[in-house]
């Protein structure tokens, strides 16, 4: 049997798949039916235990007897524990439609297990599978308001939630974020491997964010627990109602950076004038942000640009083999940088 850092992808999948069997026993679900649905750093597959061509019976913002199944690429125990158990909170004391975590027989919200083809192991948690769906076009402005109504009861929650004292996610401050705390490689070599063409607008987005943040502080008026990747392809939307999923990165971080992570998509283009306001405005139904931060939301946008910058570089750092990929990212994140300066409005 060959070693599991030898294998293809397609070879690790089906590795993957076998783990995933002998993961679902201790969900009293080894008879479900397990389909792939996904393979980008964690691997997912949908868990469904009803018979075949039986209609399909929901309750609430779930489809019964289906299921979400992650096989972590993390090993991070103690960091995936305590986002399931941010989304457990979520989902039962905020009652947010979330993916709901779903204990094993014994009670726990994930488990190791190795088998003899990944005899180092792997993480794996389950939740419950959400009746909605992904958006690629046709966004309105109702879409928005939702979005920004639901946002801000995460944050409402989030603000005044207080987490158990084993509870540890990444703190995404300045630091964290632009100042390289989270990298091996010295920050100084980072920059100074980035395009000329990105590099001097980095250090000027950089240098603000770094001063705001200083001013806002973390006080919970302005700091939290936060979704911190809420891009279109998180959320779900259905029937009027908006869902967030994949809370991997989930940590401490700045209202406003969750906010601007959401509109950052649509760069200062036409429509993105209409997604802010319809955003802001469901937002302030629920919750009130001070104008003090409200006005650094064109900032934050750029911050996110520059973070994805250097994270990019960062992995072309590590991952030459995967260079088209990271450069193509890191472009992409940096052409939006550069219209944070040319902007009109």
């Amino acid at each position: 049997m060959k070693e599991y850092r030898q294998l293809t992808r397609l070879g690790r999948l089906r590795r993957l798949r076998k783990l995933s069997r002998v993961a679902l026993q201790a969900y009293g679900m080894e008879d479900a039916e397990l389909t792939f649905v996904q393979y980008e750093g964690n691997v997912t597959f949908r868990v469904n235990i009803s018979p075949p061509h039986q209609p399909v019976v929901r309750d609430g913002p779930y489809i019964q007897d289906r299921y979400l199944l992650r096989v972590h690429t993390s090993s991070n125990r103690d960091g995936i524990a305590s986002e399931m158990m941010f989304l457990d909170a979520l989902r039962r004391e905020a009652d947010l439609p979330v993916p709901e975590p779903v204990p094993t027989l014994d009670g726990n919200l994930l488990i190791q297990v190795s088998t003899p083809g990944v005899p180092q192991g792997r993480i794996v948690s389950l939740m419950r599978w959400i009746d909605a769906r992904r958006l690629t076009t046709g966004f309105r402005p109702k879409h928005f308001h939702a979005w920004g109504k639901m946002a801000a009861r995460l944050h409402a929650f989030a603000s005044h939630w207080q987490p158990p004292k084993d509870f540890k996610r990444p703190q995404w401050d300045w630091e964290g974020q632009l100042g390289g705390r989270e990298f091996s490689s010295p920050l100084d070599e980072l920059i100074a491997s980035m395009p000329d063409r990105y590099r001097s607008s980095f250090q000027t987005v950089s240098d603000q964010a770094r001063e705001v943040i200083q001013s806002l502080g973390k006080g919970a008026d302005a700091y939290g627990l936060i979704h911190g990747d809420m891009y279109p392809e998180n959320v779900l939307f259905k029937a009027g109602q908006v869902f967030p999923i994949d809370f991997e990165d989930c940590g401490y971080g700045y209202w406003m950076w969750d906010i601007a992570v959401v509109l950052c998509t649509w760069p200062w283009t036409e429509e993105w004038y209409w997604m802010r306001d319809a955003f802001l405005e469901g937002y302030a139904r629920v919750r009130s942000l001070p104008e003090e931060q409200l006005k650094h939301l064109d900032l934050f946008m750029a911050a996110q640009y520059a973070t994805m910058v250097l994270w990019a570089t960062m992995f072309i750092h590590r991952d030459p083999a995967m260079r088209v990929e990271h450069e193509a990212w890191r472009d992409r994140s940096g052409n939006r940088l550069l219209c944070y300066f040319q902007r009109s409005g």
